[in-house]
């Protein structure tokens, strides 16, 4: 086994086991969806609230993507396998998180700009939206890797991966919707996304490592 073959093998199982890729997909239109309909349709409402509806919506459909990350690699030996490879786990980490993160966040960019339009979002700052989107899910993967490699060997482990990594979420949600809301005032939004991208590259430094760690704690 070598990286490349890794990253591959990571893709078609994601493909064959596409069903969570599409439950959290499925959950962030759900909540766009029926957030009108529970609470206010109206486009006062409805227009500044957008960003922050979008990015919890976000936030939670990465939760349910990450909260089985590891666990059908630990119930197969795949992760023992990565340990006895000669590979380095903390890049087979990321590469794994890279294929998470682009199967679940291309489909929802491309759904987006439809459902922007229900939460009557300028158009203005749609892309502002899809921007932090692209700076600020990564660090939601590389966090949540981080909760699902501890837990991967807990046998009821969602709840307490949710306690763990979703304070670390709250960062990550006040700036996104932050630039969103400064774009649709007409403010200068760069130093929201410029921080966006901060936190995911600190997480992408951190994240693999500490998860590696994890794992081999699970494993062993």
């Amino acid at each position: 086994m070598n990286y490349r073959s890794f990253f591959k093998a990571e893709w078609l199982s994601l493909l064959r086991r596409k069903q969570d890729t599409l439950n959290a997909l499925l959950f962030f239109v759900m909540v766009i969806i029926l957030f009108p309909l529970g609470v206010d349709p109206s486009s006062e409402f409805l227009a500044p609230a957008a960003g922050g509806i979008i990015w919890c919506a976000t936030a939670l459909s990465v939760l349910m993507a990450v909260e089985g990350m590891y666990k059908e690699d630990f119930n197969d030996g795949s992760l023992e396998q990565w340990l006895t490879s000669g590979l380095s786990i903390t890049y087979l980490v990321f590469l794994k998180v890279l294929v998470q993160w682009l199967m679940v966040i291309v489909p929802l960019l491309i759904v987006l700009p439809l459902l922007a339009q229900m939460l009557f979002l300028p158009f203005s700052a749609l892309w502002v939206v899809m921007t932090s989107i692209l700076l600020g899910t990564p660090a939601l993967f590389f966090i949540g890797s981080i909760g699902a490699a501890l837990t991967v060997s807990l046998r009821r482990g969602a709840v307490l991966m949710l306690l763990l990594i979703l304070p670390l979420y709250i960062p990550v949600i006040i700036f996104a919707t932050g630039a969103v809301r400064a774009a649709q005032l007409d403010m200068n939004y760069s130093g929201q996304l410029a921080i966006l991208a901060a936190i995911s590259l600190v997480a992408l430094a951190l994240s693999p490592i500490m998860a590696a760690i994890s794992i081999r704690a699970s494993v062993n």
